[in-house]
């Protein structure tokens, strides 16, 4: 009992320790957008960016890379996973070498297809990538899950006249939840947070979404040592829908990764 004890008070001290860690550059980011003019660097930025609009970007990006990358890998993993056909694990493991390319070998063949389908500056230039990168992780995540499923399931829905999709949909896919939960806010979080594609294909602020908005901002004209409260505050701005997100989707986090290991 005493070494139960010993070892919480120990996890607590180094949650704490992290959590202030983690906690301190936010802080300092939150006294500096209150640096001269106080909440007035807030209304600056009101009334030099519509932040609005870029949310409304960044939620349309988000929400088409969540949608596009939850059906693709689903399926996909369902296939590989349950479904015979010739070829199957080379082209599996083919496509798992494209986790192995990072974002920045692959940005300048990507902008020139964007160019030539003449997709700059609309929210679908930088879903379509976002989904390609999503699907790789979300393919071998699922299948994952998938394989863990006994092949009894499909075989006794057979047995009773269910179709492929009908046994995919109403049967081993809810079974998947913990990983599709674990897929939803890896997918959510890397879209919404991803700038090296936001800045590369959006060249006009109106169409920035909420992750390239700062560098936009900081870049722009005419700004002074000043207004570095304007910035702090552009990015605690930027800051907030993400903090939302982590606070109502912590349950969903949780049962993911609790569901997920006890299913392992």
């Amino acid at each position: 009992m005493k070494r139960v004890n010993s070892f919480h008070v120990f996890g607590m001290i180094v949650l704490l320790i992290s959590t202030l860690i983690v906690a301190y550059p936010l802080v300092i980011a939150v006294q500096r957008s209150l640096s001269v003019f106080g909440l007035g660097n807030y209304a600056a930025v009101l009334n030099k960016v519509n932040i609005f609009r870029n949310l409304l970007n960044s939620i349309v990006v988000t929400g088409v890379t969540l949608i596009g990358t939850m059906i693709i890998c689903s399926l996909a993993a369902f296939a590989f996973s349950k479904l015979a056909f010739r070829g199957r694990n080379i082209l599996f493991l083919f496509l798992l070498m494209g986790m192995m390319i990072p974002t920045s070998a692959t940005i300048f063949p990507l902008f020139q297809i964007i160019k030539f389908l003449k997709l700059v500056n609309k929210p679908v230039s930088q879903s379509l990538p976002y989904i390609t990168g999503s699907s790789i992780f979300g393919l071998l995540l699922l299948k994952i899950y998938f394989d863990s499923l006994p092949n009894e399931m499909m075989e006794s829905a057979r047995i009773d006249g269910a179709s492929s999709l009908r046994i995919f949909s109403q049967i081993m896919l809810p079974n998947t939840l913990p990983g599709l939960s674990i897929l939803f806010v890896n997918t959510f979080i890397s879209a919404w947070n991803e700038l090296l594609i936001a800045i590369t294909f959006i060249t006009k602020r109106e169409f920035l979404t909420m992750a390239a908005l700062p560098v936009n901002f900081a870049s722009s004209p005419g700004r002074t040592d000043n207004s570095i409260g304007e910035l702090f505050a552009c990015l605690i701005m930027c800051l907030i829908p993400i903090i939302i997100f982590y606070i109502c989707a912590q349950k969903m986090i949780i049962r993911g990764m609790t569901e997920g290991t006890v299913k392992g």
